[in-house]
């Protein structure tokens, strides 16, 4: 998991939105992938993704579509299916943790050992960080876009677990700008 952050709970959960990220990523396809999934491993402060090799951003594009087809099947999930289906990509993983105080950062837990290969420890730390917040929050905090022709996830911190838009700006925009069209044209 990235290490910026100032708690377990913020760590997870940072985590988490690079998964959805990255799954919507995935989704929207294209040639490019490898360097798309790169850039949002570094935007989500992973540290080791910006010295990759391209071989190893094409293992972690190979390794990323289960768990985005996992991460895209949350929103219309219930907890149980969930769970066996989180469980039998767990037993699939070499998980083997090990502490490390690497690139200046304080002492913590990867979920794999130091020379596991980058793809595998990165795709281990995403499906550790769901695991940890399906067990904290159950499903009900992962959604879908609601813009009329966005399919992308997403995970919702808000408290009152009010999100409604994935992390595209234009999403929100557009669908406030058509209901406000729409209530002007009802008024005139």
């Amino acid at each position: 998991m990235h290490v910026n952050a100032d708690s377990l709970e913020e760590e997870v959960r940072g985590t988490v939105d690079a998964l959805m990220e990255l799954s919507n990523v995935v989704a929207d396809g294209g040639t490019d992938l490898p360097e798309r999934l790169r850039g949002v491993l570094i935007e989500h402060d992973f540290v080791r993704a910006s010295g990759a090799t391209d071989g190893e951003m094409q293992a972690f594009a190979d390794r990323c579509l289960p768990l985005a087809r996992l991460a895209t099947f949350l929103p219309d999930a219930d907890l149980t299916e969930t769970v066996t289906r989180v469980n039998g990509s767990l037993e699939s993983s070499a998980i083997a943790p090990s502490l490390s105080a690497h690139d200046g950062f304080a002492l913590h837990i990867h979920w794999t050992s130091p020379t596991t290969p980058f793809a595998h420890q990165v795709a281990v730390d995403l499906l550790m960080a769901l695991a940890q917040t399906l067990c904290d929050h159950g499903v009900e905090r992962f959604g879908r876009c609601a813009a009329e022709d966005c399919q992308h996830v997403f995970y919702d911190s808000t408290k009152n677990r009010s999100r409604r838009f994935c992390s595209d700006p234009r999403c929100a925009s557009r669908t406030h700008t058509a209901a406000h069209r729409a209530r002007r044209a009802r008024e005139s």
